[in-house]
This record gives C-alpha cells, sequence and structure tokens, in this order.
C-alpha cells in the first residue's frame, strides 16, 4: 500500500489544517457551523465528522476504511492531551524516535503529546476505523472538564505542567458500558450541533473513566515502585510472546513453555507480567479476539466457523468470551461494524 506523508507538521488542535488533511481522501465537506464530514470513496468507504468543540478541543469520529495506508505526523509547541476509544481499528503512533504503540484492539487510551515532539499516526488502509479521536489543550484541560488543577491525578497534573515527558497515561479495554457508548455516539441522529453538543459530554465521561482507570492504578500497591525489566528477562518474555502468538488456538502448557524457556514457571509469569503489563492466558485471550474481530469484519465465515478458526470448541464459548471481551456478541459486532461494502456470511 502507498502512504501520504504531509510536508508540514501540523498541531494537533489546528481545525484547518485537519480539514485540509482529510480532503486529500475522500470529499471533505460542513455539514454545521463546527461539524466537517469526509465522505471516502472506493476503495475506501465510510466516513469521519471531524468537530471543532472550542478553540482549545478538537475532535473525529471515526466510522469508515481508508482507501490506502496513510501517515499523519503533529506536533505542538505546549502538551496536549490526546483521547483515543475505539471498537475497530488500526493504527500505530511513533512518539519522536520511540518504538511505535500499536492499537489494534477496542481500547480506551488517554495519551499526552509533550511540546516540540512528534508524533506520527499510521493508519491503516483497509482496514476498518471505528471510534472516537480527539485532542485537548493541556493548559485548559483541567477547567474544561470542571475540575481543579489539584484534582486532576499526579500524573496529568504533571503533564499540563510541562513538568513531564510521558507520554501514554491510561489505557484499558472497552467493556460492555464503554461499547454502547462508543456506538450510540457513532449511530448518532441528532441534528448539527446538538451533535456537537452530544460528543462533548460523551467525551468528557470516558475522560472520567480514563481519569478513574490511572488513579486506581496509582493506589494499587503493585504498581508502585516498579522497575523495568532486565534485558534477559524482556528477552525471555518477549521469547515467550512469540510462541504463544504462534500457538494461540492450542496454547502450550505455560509449565512446558517454562522449561522451554529455561525458567521458572512463576519466573516466567513474572517476567511476562511486568514486560508486556497482561498475563499469558490474558495475551492469549487477546489475541483470539483480535483475530476474530478480523474475521468476523472479514463477513465471509459464520460465527460457527470463526468460533471454530480461533480455537474454541463450543460456539457458545466463543460467544460468551467475545461478549465480555468486546462488548458486543459476535452477531452484533459483525452486523453493526463490518465494513459497508462487505457482504456478510449467512446465518448459522
Amino acid at each position: 500500500m502507498s502512504t501520504t506523508i504531509r510536508a508540514e507538521v501540523p498541531d494537533p488542535l489546528n481545525f484547518d489544517a485537519e480539514w485540509q488533511r482529510a480532503s486529500i481522501h475522500g470529499g471533505a465537506k460542513p455539514i454545521s457551523r463546527n461539524i466537517v464530514r469526509t465522505v471516502f470513496d472506493e476503495p475506501g468507504n465510510g466516513t469521519v465528522d471531524l468537530f471543532r468543540l472550542d478553540d482549545d478541543a478538537m475532535a473525529n469520529v471515526l466510522n469508515c476504511v481508508l482507501p490506502e495506508q496513510v501517515r499523519w505526523p503533529y506536533q505542538s509547541e505546549e502538551p496536549v492531551i490526546m483521547l483515543r476509544a475505539s471498537l475497530a481499528c488500526d493504527v500505530s503512533f511513533r512518539y519522536g524516535d520511540s518504538n511505535p504503540i500499536v492499537f489494534n484492539r477496542p481500547e480506551v487510551l488517554l495519551a499526552c503529546l509533550p511540546e516540540g515532539v512528534t508524533l506520527t499516526a499510521d493508519v491503516m488502509g483497509g482496514s476498518r476505523q471505528q471510534g472516537l479521536v480527539a485532542s485537548f489543550r493541556g493548559k485548559t484541560f483541567a477547567k474544561r472538564l470542571g475540575l481543579l488543577e489539584s484534582e486532576l491525578p499526579p500524573a496529568v497534573r504533571e503533564v499540563v505542567r510541562h513538568s513531564s515527558d510521558v507520554v501514554r497515561l491510561s489505557s484499558f479495554p472497552v467493556d460492555q458500558r464503554i461499547a454502547a457508548l462508543i456506538a450510540d455516539t457513532l449511530d448518532s441522529r441528532l441534528p448539527g450541533e446538538l451533535r456537537t453538543m452530544q460528543l462533548n459530554g460523551r467525551l468528557t465521561e470516558l475522560i472520567a473513566f480514563a481519569l478513574q482507570a490511572i488513579q486506581e492504578r496509582a493506589d494499587d500497591p503493585a504498581h508502585r515502585h516498579v522497575l523495568l525489566p532486565r534485558k534477559r528477562d524482556l528477552d525471555v518474555a518477549r521469547a515467550a510472546r512469540e510462541r504463544l502468538d504462534r500457538e494461540y488456538r492450542r496454547p502450550p502448557l505455560l509449565g512446558d513453555l517454562a522449561s522451554d524457556l529455561g525458567v521458572s514457571l512463576n519466573k516466567l509469569k513474572s517476567v511476562f507480567k511486568e514486560s508486556f503489563g497482561t498475563t499469558m492466558a490474558g495475551h492469549c485471550l487477546d489475541r483470539r479476539m483480535r483475530e476474530a474481530q478480523q474475521l468476523l469484519l472479514q463477513g465471509s465465515l459464520t460465527v460457527a466457523q470463526v468460533s471454530d478458526s480461533v480455537g474454541y470448541e463450543h460456539q457458545s464459548s466463543f460467544a460468551a468470551a467475545f461478549s465480555r471481551h468486546v462488548g458486543l456478541a459476535p452477531r452484533e459486532y459483525r452486523r453493526h461494524r463490518a465494513p459497508f461494502l462487505v457482504e456478510l456470511a449467512p446465518k448459522d
């Protein structure tokens, strides 16, 4: 796939630059005072609505498949808080020369773009992008939420005061409650600026969940004074993850995996959790669910066939696990999230 790169690096709160960039990939036109809609033509499809919330905030509501891979860089002269909440996506973010942060599952991410740092977003073409993306000026972030700066979690306070270069503030999977909130925003039929009003409220609610997650993590002794894993431990964790990625449909017994890697089971569990922030069982489940989402979005397999493809013996077990993980039943997910031009498989 080709990659489109803009020569200049716009501020993430530059509404006009974002509008101009959207028009490169589709027909962009105002549909109300503060909303611009881009409609993508084949081989892409769907829409992106760009909202100007005020001078200190801007948001995109995405329900589309881009016709090609695009690269969108951003840079700001002051800290910007960024929120991303998705039901379906395939995006990676790179801050400066850092390793990319891959965003390819239903997840809520609250992050910071520090001043003077270039953020590069690579959005995959041909993949469903479905969710909300918003940027907020750091210095007015607390005020627009109706909070005092002292009421923000310490990590966020440090960001808005320019005293931290932290990037990832909080991330957590989308549960059924948040999935319903995002889906209802995507499907909103409110006209004009009433939709802008609705979006402001939904973003505030999502940020509240993200701030709660930051505070809960700060209050958990297990997350205090955690050291980065040593290179040897990181190598072991990566080797385990590579094997689990290959064999996620029928994962090896964890004791056997530890033995093959030359460490104890407790050691393997510990270094894996420290390195990747999840358990090995959780990683396999997430890998299964991401594969299931892709198969459901492709539309050619029945739910029973998808269940078998990702390693479940019983469709009922798969459906229950998928609903807990994604927030929608498999049939609902396929019906509501599949690309517009895909012909869905017949019902089971």
